[in-house]
């Protein structure tokens, strides 16, 4: 079966220019050799540090971004090397939300207008218009009078639904989400969330999840892949990456996550990482998580781990030295 977004060797480098002529003395690799599988109805999640490249990956795979390499196959057709007009085409059938709901929503534009622009864009509205737009407002939770009000109106949690909604107008099948919930308390993160899940099962929809929290990406995921300074160090199901880890820095994300422990019972081993995240400009040679890394040999600083399964565990880690830590957060 052909998977309905797949990626292969996807790069990004932001050139760094210096001096009165803007000469390019070097490049940022925000995005370095990235491949991803994602399958219809199916939520794959990208976690990571903050500045691992998991947001410009989501913005390269609605091509929001230009590529420096790679392919992005959607439905089988090369996103990267579509013409402007093919790709607004071709844009119906996949859409991104954003991490702020405010910056992202137009404050000059009703809840109205700003649900209508993508079918208006797409000379949709004339066709039943201001009906899809009643019909989104309800599906994703609101009423259909919030459509006169502006969206300095509503709270963080209903401005997300406002984003939710105008990321449906046009029936696409995948959603790009970039930290939709990041920035709303706890318990509207948990309805957000909730109604992510139902409307994933309602409309058969496939979700690129981009998120630090792990205990987010726990609730919701499918399939995990780790990333760290613009590469994917680890990859499988949510049981593979939350019961059975295999690379280090996976590990050390899973030992940060909060655990409800009132008689103070929680023995997981704590790992605290060393140093900072060297700059995407100036990646270390071989394993570019070496620097940081408990298990770094020599071998680490010449050859950089292809991401395959080394050890039989089911799922592929780009390690050296993989092995399922004894204690981990579980499933």
């Amino acid at each position: 079966m052909t998977s309905l977004l797949k990626v292969e060797g996807l790069h990004k480098h932001f050139p760094i220019r210096r001096g009165v002529f803007r000469r390019q003395v070097g490049e940022i690799r925000a995005v370095d050799g990235v491949d991803l599988e994602i399958d219809t109805g199916e939520t794959l999640s990208l976690v990571g540090e903050s500045g691992c490249g998991k947001s410009t990956t989501g913005r390269l795979l609605v091509r929001l971004l230009e590529p420096t390499a790679g392919k992005i196959l959607f439905e089988g057709a090369d996103l990267a090397t579509l013409s402007q007009r093919e790709l607004r085409a071709k844009r119906q059938a996949f859409q991104i939300m954003f991490q702020d709901p405010y910056a992202s929503l137009s404050p000059r534009m009703t809840v109205q207008e700003i649900v209508a622009e993508p079918l208006r864009v797409q000379g949709r509205y004339a066709d039943g218009g201001p009906d899809r737009v009643r019909e989104l407002l309800e599906l994703v939770g609101l009423r259909p009078e919030h459509s006169r009000r502006y969206a300095h109106e509503f709270s963080g949690g209903q401005r997300q639904r406002i984003g939710l909604a105008r990321a449906l107008a046009l029936d696409p099948r995948l959603l790009v989400l970039d930290e939709p919930v990041s920035a709303l308390d706890v318990s509207v993160q948990a309805q957000v969330i909730n109604q992510l899940r139902g409307l994933q099962d309602r409309l058969g929809l496939a979700y690129v999840f981009i998120s630090h929290n792990l205990s987010v990406v726990r609730h919701i995921s499918h399939r995990v892949a780790v990333m760290y300074l613009g590469s994917i160090v680890e990859t499988g199901t949510r049981a593979d990456i939350f019961s059975a880890p295999t690379h280090p820095y996976t590990q050390a994300l899973l030992s940060a996550i909060p655990v409800p422990d009132p008689a103070g019972r929680d023995e997981r081993e704590r790992i605290t990482l060393a140093g900072d995240v060297p700059s995407p400009s100036n990646p270390p040679s071989g394993c570019r998580f070496r620097t940081r890394c408990w298990k770094a040999q020599d071998v680490c600083a010449e050859e950089a781990p292809a991401l395959i399964d080394r050890i039989g565990v089911g799922h592929p880690s780009a390690c050296h030295f993989p092995e399922v830590p004894a204690t981990v957060g579980g499933a």
